[in-house]
């Protein structure tokens, strides 16, 4: 079992190569991960919000495809979704190096003899101090970078998030197939609820996503560092994200279900039910009982399981691809490779 080094992390900037290459494989994996996980995605949106369906996955597949139009009915909402996914995997994975980075930065600073009282800089020695001991530890690195990527591409695209649910919803309120689009959506909400309601259940999305995202990067970084297979293997960084995937979800799945509870409220034309995060959690609770709080759980474990390994490996795979042609080029021109390799940066 070789020991991990800094420069075999595939999630993290990788010296030589421009950074464009982790945006690039991570809208990939996104687009990916969606277009295989969609049939998966609706059920699970649409046992969130009525709880009392009782037909088993196959049964719900085939109740949409006979009546909402069929094969096309599963992957309702998919343009909003990819997007989605796309933007969301982008920033994530882009916004996990950066912040691995950035941490790992620590590590050589000398403390600083700042001119100030101690009582000043005691919160800059404090965070450089924390952030040193983060450094030390490869797993609190991923977690603090998953957590921090979980919420900036979760407020970069949450808009979209409030549409995906809206489509895969609409089929329940019309019984047959949707005439709902994009652009219709988006204009009523604006004329309802202003932007504002494109944001309807972000305090819940952003208290589920910290843990989510820190448990999926961090357990998939131990099992990676752990694993015999290479770090940069397809296989090995699909199954790590696999189980990452599936164990994270199933930890907070019950802030997921109050987010699309929250986002369902804000596109339904009756009176609000729920009047925030604390409410909503505590009325299922009352009204409808813990396992409420969990309905859906299975298509969504299996999404997230099939989703996350798969969007780790195709994002391992294509940052491998693009980083073989920039090799490749610059083993034709050694002159050329001299002049545009940007200085070496400090990663995972």
């Amino acid at each position: 079992m070789g020991k991990q080094t800094k420069g075999d992390d595939p999630l993290t900037f990788q010296g030589k190569y421009p950074r464009w290459h982790t945006v690039v494989a991570g809208a990939a994996a996104g687009a990916g991960a969606r277009l295989l996980t969609a049939p998966l995605d609706l059920i699970k949106i649409r046992r969130q919000l009525v709880p009392t369906c009782d037909r088993t996955l196959l049964k719900s597949w085939a109740h949409i495809f006979r009546t909402e139009g069929g094969i096309g009915a599963l992957y309702r909402g998919n343009i909003a979704a990819t997007y989605l996914w796309i933007g969301y995997a982008a920033v994530q994975f882009s916004l996990y190096a950066r912040t691995s980075t950035y941490i790992h930065s620590f590590e050589h600073l000398q403390p600083v003899s700042l001119s100030i009282p101690p009582a000043l800089a005691a919160p800059y020695t404090g965070f450089q101090t924390v952030m040193q001991t983060i450094g030390k530890n490869p797993t609190a690195v991923a977690f603090c970078s998953g957590a921090t990527a979980g919420v900036g591409a979760t407020l970069s695209t949450y808009p979209f998030d409030i549409c995906r649910t809206a489509f895969a919803a609409s089929g329940l309120k019309n019984g047959g197939a949707s005439t709902l689009t994009l652009k219709v959506f988006a204009t009523d909400m604006i004329k309802r609820k202003g932007m504002r309601g494109f944001y309807a259940g972000g305090a819940s999305a952003v208290v589920q996503i910290i843990p989510y995202m820190g448990i999926n990067f961090a357990l998939y970084d131990y099992l990676e560092r752990y694993s015999e297979a290479n770090r940069q293997s397809v296989g090995s960084s699909g199954l790590a994200g696999t189980i990452a995937g599936g164990v994270s979800k199933l930890l907070v799945y019950p802030m997921d279900t109050v987010k699309k509870r929250l986002q369902a409220q804000a596109f339904s034309h009756t009176a609000s039910t729920y009047k925030g995060t604390i409410h909503c959690f505590t009325t299922i609770l009352k009204k409808e009982g813990a396992a409420s709080l969990y309905k859906g759980l299975v298509p969504t474990v299996l999404k997230s399981c099939v989703g996350t390994g798969f969007s780790f490996a195709c994002f391992t795979l294509t940052k491998n691809s693009l980083e073989g042609i920039y090799d490749h080029r610059h083993q034709t021109h050694p002159t050329q490779k001299q002049e545009q390799s940007p200085p070496k940066q400090l990663s995972n």
